[in-house]
């Protein structure tokens, strides 16, 4: 359990920092250039002072990890697109922009449109690079592939930040992935330049050919949405309902390939192939065959990064295995993660990485402590006392996860991976076979498709009874940061104490509970000592007002914001709400606010410091600005569009600040 037992646990948590750092700091290509030359000749230095040495003393490790770390800042920086001196984000975008470039992968479709990550290689005659995102209209039949290299004339977006505060932030996650503005196709229509026959486009195409052998089973849309889930990680046709309903038993992570799934498969094919280790050379079969087929599985779902980092890490394990070094399961985790972090290191953000890691790390340290619950020695008996024991210290492991990301916590979760988790693994192999017998014997193929679709029914339906139980989920848990980190230091804690064996070391859990507590504390009274006024950005107009640990929310339409309120509520650990009627003038710490609606009407003698406009009111702006005098105007989003423009250009004559809510996101005052 001691770090020097596990050496690369230390560099890759040194990477990970570098690059965490490199986020938030953001140190010039010059300055890491230094670090680098500097670490590493101290790094040289050091080791050729200490490689004799059979312990490495203090100093070693602390430049190792210094120079790990400082590679992971190297290496965050250059996997940042936007850092490139070609890139499109640092030319100049004109009205309309002459874009080429080639598709990349197709994002799960919305209501009206298909998504598309479109990879640059031409800006306004210029050579570029970069992704951004390229919405085409479904009514327009058009559907590209990848690959495909095309060239548009289109304006270019900013992706939006975050809608109101405390929601999920879709421009982050975007830029995580190197994609800061997007296109809508309206205006002009898109040339097909030719067909790059490149890896994406091959691995498309057998996914496509893979998915379409169902056919032959004329499977409903449901069910062939949950195969093409799980056996080849499109989850573009899952429907809503479905997504709700797996999400509130606490079972969403079967609809992904994750851990879960390559770990299936994985002890599926060491199963199977375990009579290989009695013949000559069995041994080195086996494990080529189970590295060709969980990497191939690998591409056929198109290399997503949650398949990548399982299917690395069950291939540290086999080979760990394959020396006789199966405790070496610690390595194995930490070499994968360094690994996949070379590559990508954005992945470190990426909340599947963070969860499949808590989740896999969690089962390993626990699993010590399974036998205590064996009770009996039947076999069915101790397969399913060993799931519900799994399940559980997967669960304890991305508990702070889950409570930070989602906010919710399933109580039912056991109940639903006792049977979701052999039924899942049942789809998942036999799945696999069918798919074989689609092409081989398609009319046996079809026979036997029956039991597939009657197990994906029972498992849609079990999930559905589970996610009805309202009391089964504790949902708009408000969670913070820092609390994650002090309930990890308890988790910490009690491991380390169950492994010790002493009574004494209970009293590092205890002081890591007071920690949490403190944690709490500290966020709750941070939070309650703070107010402002927010001008969220929605359809229908929505004001709050925060004071302390007190909401008043103002609106005519209560039912159409209550998601948004909850999540407000939720992320400032606020005790009550009130909701009032929309008022014509509101007063907010000593400024006060006029509220003009579509009847347009504000005779008063009130001298305004904001000016709110909603519901498209028919006003002069200009006579107002000039009785009035506001120093700042507002319009949001229940005004039209060129309503917006118009005072826009207004404001901009008066030299006054108009903040527009449908561009520029919620209001938000001190």
């Amino acid at each position: 359990m001691t770090p020097l037992k596990f050496p690369l646990i230390g560099v890759t948590i040194s990477f990970i920092i570098g690059i965490i750092f490199q986020e938030y700091v953001a140190f010039s290509l010059l300055f890491l250039f230094y670090g680098i030359i500097i670490s590493a000749i101290l790094f040289g230095f050091a080791w050729y002072k200490n490689h004799n040495a059979q312990i490495q003393n203090t100093s070693f490790g602390f430049i190792t990890y210094l120079l790990s770390a400082i590679l992971g800042m190297f290496t965050y920086f250059v996997h940042v697109d936007k850092n490139a001196a070609n890139h499109y984000s640092k030319q100049t975008f004109e009205t309309t922009n002459a874009i080429k470039g080639i598709i990349q992968t197709a994002l799960k479709p919305n209501e009206r449109y298909v998504k598309y990550v479109l990879e640059i290689n031409g800006f306004n005659t210029k050579i570029a690079s970069g992704k951004i995102l390229l919405y085409v209209p479904k009514q327009s039949k058009i559907v590209l592939h990848s690959g495909t290299e095309i060239s548009l004339n289109e304006s270019i977006y900013p992706i939006p930040k975050a809608y109101n505060p405390y929601q999920f932030d879709y421009a982050n996650y975007l830029e995580k992935q190197n994609i800061g503005y997007q296109i809508y196709l309206n205006n002009s229509p898109i040339k097909i330049i030719k067909q790059h026959q490149n890896f994406n486009y091959y691995i498309e195409k057998l996914r496509n050919a893979l998915s379409d052998s169902f056919a032959i089973h004329h499977f409903d849309v449901k069910t062939k949405a949950i195969i093409d889930a799980l056996l080849l990680g499109q989850r573009v046709a899952i429907d809503k309902a479905t997504i709700t309903d797996y999400s509130n038993a606490g079972v969403i992570h079967i609809l992904a390939i994750s851990g879960l799934h390559i770990s299936i498969l994985y002890f599926f094919l060491v199963f199977l192939l375990k009579p290989l280790r009695s013949f000559r050379f069995g041994k080195e079969i086996e494990l080529v065959l189970v590295l060709l087929v969980l990497w191939l599985f690998a591409l056929l779902t198109g290399l997503p990064a949650s398949v990548t980092r399982a299917v690395t890490l069950f291939s540290f394990m086999s080979i760990g295995t394959y020396f006789n070094q199966s405790k070496a399961i610690y390595n194995a985790m930490a070499t994968s993660a360094l690994l996949i972090l070379l590559f990508s290191p954005n992945a470190i953000f990426d909340i599947g990485f963070q969860l499949s890691y808590a989740a896999v790390l969690s089962i390993v340290l626990f699993q010590p402590f399974y036998k205590k619950f064996h009770i009996t020695q039947n076999k069915i008996a101790l397969y399913f006392i060993d799931m519900m024991a799994v399940s559980m210290a997967a669960q304890i492991g991305v508990l702070p996860l889950s409570l930070y990301y989602f906010n919710q916590m399933p109580l039912l979760f056991l109940l639903a991976n006792l049977v979701i988790i052999p039924l899942s693994s049942f789809v998942l192999i036999y799945g696999i076979i069918l798919l074989g017998l689609n092409f081989i014997l398609p009319e046996f193929a079809v026979y036997l498709g029956k039991v597939l679709k009657l197990s994906i029914t029972i498992m849609n339906d079990y999930i559905h009874w589970i996610a009805q139980f309202k009391q089964g989920i504790i949902s708009n848990i408000s969670f913070s940061a820092l609390m994650v980190l002090t309930l990890y230091l308890v988790l910490i804690a009690l491991i380390f104490w169950m492994y010790s064996k002493k009574n004494q070391q209970i009293s590092y859990v205890l002081l890591a509970l007071f920690c949490f507590q403190l944690s709490y504390l500290a966020v709750k009274w941070n939070e309650n000592e703070s107010s402002e006024l927010i001008i969220f950005n929605e359809k229908q107009t929505l004001i709050g007002i925060k004071t302390k640990n007190k909401l008043m929310a103002y609106t005519d339409a209560p039912s159409s914001h209550y998601a948004t309120v909850q999540h407000y509520v939720r992320g400032t650990f606020s005790d009550s709400l009130a909701v009032f009627p929309m008022q014509n003038v509101l007063v907010y710490n000593q400024k006060r606010i006029l509220i003009i609606d579509s009847i347009g009407i504000y005779q008063t003698r009130l001298k305004p410091d904001i000016v709110l406009l909603i519901q498209n009111p028919k006003i002069n702006l200009d006579r107002l600005i000039k009785t009035k005098k506001p120093k700042v105007i507002i319009a949001d989003k229940s005004n039209y569009k060129n309503s917006i423009k118009h005072w826009e250009a207004t404001c901009r004559k008066a030299k006054i600040p108009f903040h527009a809510i449908a561009e520029k996101g919620f209001y938000r005052l001190k």
